[in-house]
């Protein structure tokens, strides 16, 4: 069974807010598993968000400095 990831967990690996997590799950940009009334995250949702949008991350990271 793969480790679960709570949203807060994620938005701190990413570096960015809770509520941004929340924003990508609200336009499917990042998958999650339901877990009761929570929603949790595998590695692999993770990897396949920053696969799909990791240029355009480290970019906006780059210039938001």
């Amino acid at each position: 069974m793969p480790t679960l990831y709570t949203p807060n967990e994620v938005a701190d690996y990413l570096h960015v807010s809770r509520g941004t997590i929340y924003g990508l799950l609200r336009n499917n940009e990042i998958g999650s598993v339901k877990v009761g009334r929570n929603r949790r995250f595998t590695a692999g949702h993770v990897k396949e968000y920053l696969t799909k949008r990791g240029p355009e991350v480290i970019i906006d990271k780059l210039y938001s400095n």
